[in-house]
């Protein structure tokens, strides 16, 4: 097996059903942080935190080589990790040296682009994901903007309980993880949210006129 589609809800279960297994949260920030697991790193030092609730955390460093042993984790949960790294196969490489199986949760494309992204560009999102159910990979490109980005994080959050499927990609692998570059979507002409905003506009305001037309017709 190497990676196939899942939910979060069933990764959440079997990890709940089986807590004797070592699980790392990679990039787990001190928020969101998931519960089922009993070791966790980030970039960022939350230490402190960590310490507060008797957890085990460990500080990592961009573009360095994970300080775990082969093997050391039964699962990973990379959730929200992979479009920000930038060399994407060496992190991968370095995710399957370090665990067996794991969790990895994206954003869609479209997910992508709505929300406003990091002002610090070594932190932005690198990458567009996606994710070939028929051969079982996961294809990366260079991230674009093809719609101007009008969304915070807790704004598209609230939207992710009802288009979860349209927002989000959820995945389970095994043993290691296929992923190949495919080329650069092209960028034409940005569609800006000003633009988005008068079409709206322009329907309501048609929308009013018709249902005033109808009024007087009654």
């Amino acid at each position: 097996m190497t990676v196939k589609r899942t939910s979060k809800i069933v990764q959440k279960k079997y990890l709940q059903e089986n807590s004797n297994l070592k699980i790392l949260e990679l990039g787990c920030s001190n928020e969101n942080y998931w519960k089922e697991a009993n070791h966790y790193a980030d970039i960022f030092d939350y230490q402190d935190f960590f310490k507060s609730k008797n957890l085990t955390f460990t500080k990592i460093d961009i573009g360095k080589k994970l300080p775990f042993r082969d093997k050391e984790f039964d699962y990973v949960i990379l959730s929200h990790v992979l479009e920000h790294v930038e060399d994407i196969v060496k992190f991968k490489s370095e995710i399957e040296r370090v665990a067996k199986s794991g969790y990895i949760e994206l954003p869609t494309k479209l997910a992508d682009n709505l929300v406003f992204d990091f002002v610090e560009e070594k932190y932005a999102h690198k990458w567009w994901l996606e994710f070939d159910d028929s051969s079982q990979t996961l294809f990366y490109s260079r991230k674009i903007n093809p719609i101007q980005s009008f969304l915070s994080v807790g704004s598209l959050n609230k939207l992710v309980k009802y288009y979860e499927d349209s927002l989000t990609i959820q995945l389970y692998w095994q043993e290691n993880i296929e992923i190949k570059e495919r080329n650069k979507y092209i960028e034409n002409k940005k569609i800006s949210f000003f633009d988005l905003q008068r079409k709206f506009y322009g329907y309501k305001i048609r929308s009013i006129k018709a249902k005033i037309k109808n009024l007087f017709k009654v």
